[in-house]
């Protein structure tokens, strides 16, 4: 069965299949993360498990919401920073930036996961942008 995307009439003919494969490359990532993460316990874990459930939810729908689903696999990001799985976070917010180049929260979701990782300099490359597309940064705390 082939899903339709509301809201993607001005792509190529490629474009809808490539957005649905990275979007379903980031569900399968997802599942395999929270299948090998049993052993770690506690409410941030929880609320990333959650935002999993979530997303698996939106994807797999009949008529998947295009724009349900961003804002599911935005927030799995957000919650993998919480829960310290920054290169889950990485990973996904690659993916955002990919499907949606010009959304600033895919854009701070990318400078948030790279600036955990240590790369300051890309992180605030992705900022600025982030801010260029009239967004709100929200650095990590403690970073």
């Amino acid at each position: 069965m082939t899903k339709r995307w509301a809201g993607l009439m001005g792509l190529r003919a490629g474009s809808v299949a490539r957005a649905e494969d990275l979007l379903t490359a980031c569900v399968r990532e997802c599942a395999r993360h929270v299948a090998a993460s049993e052993d770690r316990p506690g409410p941030d874990q929880r609320r990333l498990v959650a935002a999993v459930g979530e997303l698996v939810v939106r994807h797999t729908d009949l008529s998947p919401s295009q724009d349900d689903c961003f804002e599911a696999l935005l927030e799995v990001g957000r919650r993998a920073l919480e829960a310290g799985e920054v290169r889950l976070a990485r990973r996904l917010a690659d993916s955002a930036v990919a499907l949606r180049s010009r959304s600033a929260d895919a854009w701070n979701l990318r400078g948030r996961a790279l600036e955990r990782l240590g790369r300051g300099w890309e992180a605030e490359q992705a900022f600025t942008r982030s801010r260029g597309l009239g967004g709100r940064v929200v650095r990590t705390a403690g970073v």
